[in-house]
């Protein structure tokens, strides 16, 4: 029984800094991977189910999801999820760009 622990303690320390270096979702970078795959609200690129990874897909899905669900949250946000994706999409560059909850309310205004 302690040889098993052993293992399981020691596969534990050698999975520890693949679980700590993994990157948050951010709602910049799902909004840009979102608008990357959307060319417009109702037309998808040509094969994009087959050229989207799963980490890009889940990155447009957590942003799609947090706009839908800000939306119905606050009964003034009526805006287009497209165009609200592409707002936030913009700071995607910026080093220090505003906090999500600002940019939520900020597309909401467009």
């Amino acid at each position: 029984m302690l040889r098993k622990n052993t293992y399981i303690f020691a596969l534990g320390l050698l999975l520890l800094p693949a679980i700590t270096s993994a990157k948050p979702l951010s709602l910049v970078d799902g909004c840009a991977e979102l608008i990357n795959i959307y060319s417009s609200k109702n037309e998808k690129h040509l094969l994009a189910a087959q050229t989207t990874s799963l980490s890009e897909s889940l990155r447009a899905g957590y942003c799609l999801g947090v706009i839908e669900q800000y939306a119905k949250s606050e009964y003034h946000c009526r805006s287009d999820w497209f165009k609200r994706a592409e707002f936030i999409a913009k700071y995607v560059l910026e080093e220090n760009p505003p906090s999500e909850s600002k940019l939520l309310r900020l597309s909401c205004e467009i």
